[in-house]
């Protein structure tokens, strides 16, 4: 779905954990092949600095964020308004004509609540 013949696209993963990096490589090693996870870069850093990732002549038609903590993880590490913020600010910066830009937040959690 991200690449057409000429295996140009690509999907860009980033979280500020490395357990959240390791399940996703992980899971993708189980659920797709070789030439599709060629297609998938994983970073571990802050999603407020994406456009130190995405290449600078990247069409870009999709940003998702998937806003709160890692189920499994440190429920000390949540994500803040003010990240998120310089987020949606990067991503609207570096998305095409027509793409889209999509938020989950969730709201278990006493810092899912300080986004309304």
């Amino acid at each position: 779905m991200v690449a057409d013949e000429s295996r140009r696209g690509r999907v860009y993963g980033l979280d500020i954990q490395d357990s959240a990096i390791d399940s996703t490589s992980y899971f993708l090693k189980m659920a797709v092949d070789s030439h599709e996870r060629e297609l998938v870069k994983l970073f571990c850093i802050r999603h407020s600095r994406m456009e130190d990732i995405i290449p600078k002549d990247s069409p870009v038609r999709l940003v998702a964020f998937n806003l709160g903590y890692l189920p499994g993880g440190d429920k000390q590490i949540i994500t803040v308004p003010e990240t998120t913020e310089l987020a949606l600010q990067a991503a609207s910066r570096i998305v095409g004509s027509g793409g889209l830009i999509s938020v989950l937040v969730y709201i278990g959690h006493l810092g899912g609540r300080l986004f309304f």
